[in-house]
This record gives C-alpha cells, sequence and structure tokens, in this order.
C-alpha cells in the first residue's frame, strides 16, 4: 500500500475534525438562538418562524458535520453486538469489509440522493412553507456536504484498517457499549 493513501487519510481526518469544531460551535449558536429567541416570545411577546427553523438548520449541522469525527474516534454506535468479543485482527478485517460492503455504498447512495434534493431545491428556490420561515437549499447542503464528508471518512478508516492489517499501522480497534 502505497504511503500516499496513509497522506490522504492524514487529510481526511483533519478535513473532518475541523467540521467538527464546527459542529461543536454550531451548539453554543443554536443554545444562544433558542434562548433569544424564547426571551423575545416571553418577554415581548414577538414570535419568528425564521428563528425556529434557523435551531433546526443548526442541529442539521451539528449532526451532518460532526458525524464524520464521531465516526473516526469510533464513538458511533455499532450494531454489531459481537463485536466486543473478537480478537483485535477479526475487528480490523470487520472494520475493513464492513466499510466496503455497508458503510460506504450507504453513504454514496445518500449522498447521490441528497445531492438532487439540493439542486432541486436551489433551482426552485426553495423556501420554507411557514410564514416568516428561511430558505430550504442551505439546509438541503448540509445534508449533501454531510455525507460527502462522511464518505471520505469511510474512505479514511478503510485505508487505515487495511494499514493495520497489513502492519504498517497500529490502530486499537477497541469499542467499548455505551452505558445504558
Amino acid at each position: 500500500m502505497p504511503k500516499q493513501f496513509l497522506v490522504f487519510a492524514s487529510f481526511v481526518d483533519r478535513l473532518n475534525d475541523r467540521f467538527g469544531v464546527l459542529a461543536s460551535w454550531m451548539v453554543l449558536i443554536a443554545v444562544l438562538v433558542s434562548t433569544a429567541n424564547a426571551l423575545i416570545r416571553y418577554g415581548f411577546n414577538v414570535s419568528s418562524n425564521g428563528w425556529l427553523e434557523a435551531q433546526w438548520y443548526l442541529f442539521a449541522g451539528m449532526v451532518m458535520f460532526g458525524a464524520a469525527t464521531t465516526f473516526r474516534l469510533n464513538e458511533h454506535v455499532r450494531v454489531d453486538v459481537l463485536y466486543a468479543l473478537y480478537p483485535n485482527r477479526a475487528r480490523l478485517w470487520l472494520d475493513f469489509w464492513g466499510g466496503i460492503i455497508f458503510f460506504l455504498p450507504m453513504t454514496i447512495i445518500i449522498g447521490y440522493y441528497s445531492w438532487e434534493f439540493f439542486i432541486t431545491s436551489v433551482i426552485q428556490n426553495e423556501t420554507s412553507s411557514n410564514p416568516g420561515g428561511l430558505i430550504r437549499w442551505p439546509v438541503r447542503g448540509v445534508i449533501t456536504l454531510g455525507f460527502f464528508l462522511l464518505t471520505l471518512q469511510g474512505i479514511s478508516e478503510i485505508i487505515k484498517r487495511y494499514a493495520a492489517i497489513i502492519g504498517m499501522i497500529q490502530i486499537d480497534p477497541k469499542y467499548e457499549r455505551p452505558l445504558q
């Protein structure tokens, strides 16, 4: 495996970490918007659908821009209930093939259809049906960009898992189930 693949994987990791930081800031902005909206609504009896929709848009950004970093940090939810029982080498192989067979096709398909959804929204200059609502294409673009970043992160993880399998790098594929 050429080292350029690992350089690419490192670039993707850094790129998605920056979007992860952006997602973190979106949490703060959403809290501030929500607080201001509540204060204005209850203090001055003034309401705006635009501010409510801005909160939804920020939430979409938090999820879509934070997903790739969450995946990279192995903090995502796993479906395989036996994963924790496997030895590390088996986990690497499972992550490698699972990424190729399940993860990438899913992110590519959803990304493809979200792109069509986004382009249609831009062409139609789609806006909210709510009075005072926002234009829709920016949030549609967030979905498309989020799945593109998630696809790139999937490629990065597949590269790193293969590099670990052949002994080029060390990865700890340990996964702990969330406390319930």
